[in-house]
């Protein structure tokens, strides 16, 4: 854990919500910015922070609707509404005196998003690592889309109805929540379970604990966007791009199914005993890969 490490809470706001990033180390060190993804928050890159603290200054933003940001009353976290985020806050970094552009570290819907804001602003972006943040591969669209879109308008509809009527889920204290991160995600170890259970709960105004993040994330999308629009997308994308994937992750391998040949510049790298978590799972293979992209290093895997 970056204990030692100095830290700067910070944020910023959009259309009325406070959203929160952690600015980590030696601010006139070249700057690093981590995405987490989808129902995570900014501390799962704590030990990631540790590791490069030495060498970079870590940038860790909370994604609106988790960790320490705001909540958006109803609703409203399109990739869309994500992207302009994550703009906003590139242009509040470059006026505080950070470089106009970084190197982008994204997971899951963090590396979608940081794929994504390559593709629209690649003059702000130096370097890409996406860690199982590609999207849909056209199998896993096929399936999706296999039902009928009527069904899955519905079905998301009354997935939010319920959302509306049902309390958020509360833990009794936060070694239940422990018991449910490590329950949940097995290839954990337990320090990692905890420090990541401990650093998503909040308090619960009707008593107990909860999680951090808002309970209408991990809705699917009755409309994916299919590969035949976003690989295009990453077509556009300049400079050096690392995929990385877990070998044991629910997530399908780009090598596999063509989608690294979309883009001009991506190397890929699969790990072996990793999941969709790879960063955890993998750690030390994960570290010592990121820190030879970054250096600029083409042995890195």
């Amino acid at each position: 854990m970056p204990t030692n490490v100095p830290v700067e809470e910070c944020s910023f706001t959009v259309a009325g919500l406070r959203l929160a990033y952690r600015i980590w180390g030696d601010p006139s060190k070249p700057a690093v910015l981590l995405q987490h993804g989808g129902k995570d928050h900014a501390r799962s890159w704590d030990w990631t922070v540790a590791a490069l603290a030495d060498e970079y200054c870590l940038i860790a933003p909370d994604l609106r609707g988790h960790g320490d940001s705001d909540h958006v009353p109803g609703g409203g976290y399109s990739a869309s509404d994500n992207l302009a985020d994550l703009a906003m806050l590139m242009d509040e970094l470059a006026e505080r005196g950070f470089a106009r552009a970084l190197p982008l570290v994204g997971h899951s819907a963090g590396g979608n998003l940081v794929l994504r804001y390559a593709a629209a602003y690649p003059e702000r972006v130096t370097r890409i690592v996406s860690m199982e943040g590609l999207g849909f591969s056209q199998k896993s669209y096929d399936e999706v889309t296999a039902t009928p879109l009527r069904e899955r308008m519905r079905k998301a509809a009354e997935r939010r109805l319920m959302l509306s009527k049902a309390a958020p889920r509360r833990f009794a204290d936060p070694e239940e929540a422990v018991a449910r991160m490590a329950g949940l995600h097995k290839q954990l170890h337990p320090d990692q379970a905890r420090h990541l259970a401990l650093n998503a709960l909040t308090r619960a105004e009707e008593g107990g604990w909860r999680w951090k993040h808002d309970p209408v994330m991990g809705f699917l999308d009755p409309r994916p966007v299919p590969p035949s629009e976003y690989l295009p997308l990453y077509a556009e994308i300049p400079c050096p791009v690392l995929l990385m994937y877990g070998l044991e992750s629910w997530a399908t391998s780009p090598r596999e199914d063509g989608r690294i040949d979309a883009f001009r510049d991506a190397r890929l790298i699969e790990y072996e005993r990793a999941g969709h978590w790879l960063h955890h799972d993998r750690f030390e293979a994960f570290i010592a890969d990121l820190r030879a992209f970054l250096e600029g290093s083409e042995e890195a895997g």
